[in-house]
């Protein structure tokens, strides 16, 4: 998908699983149960965090970079976090 001549409002959001490497995100929406989204929030998931994609992992998982810290997550969750990709801080375009 060619993000880089779009503008935010018009991006369509994917979700996790399909969320290219090493691309800056920011999630924007987490469609799960309280059971499970609890769980999120104490590993910090939550809308308007900044994440980056670092890995893909069988069955559509992913690991994720917040900060320094590595979380995994199984394919079933990624389906249901939605991203979106950042603007680049100093042009405000997305990144290519």
């Amino acid at each position: 998908m060619d993000l880089s001549h779009s503008d935010a409002s018009t991006v369509k959001p994917w979700t996790l699983d399909a969320c290219p490497l090493d691309m800056d995100v920011t999630i924007t929406q987490v469609d799960i149960d309280e059971r499970h989204r609890f769980r999120l929030l104490e590993l910090g998931l939550r809308p308007g965090c900044r994440i980056r994609v670092v890995q893909r992992s069988n069955f559509r998982g992913r690991v994720v970079a917040r900060g320094t810290e590595r979380i995994a997550i199984d394919g079933w969750t990624a389906r249901r976090i939605q991203v979106a990709a950042n603007r680049h801080p100093s042009s405000g375009h997305l990144p290519h």
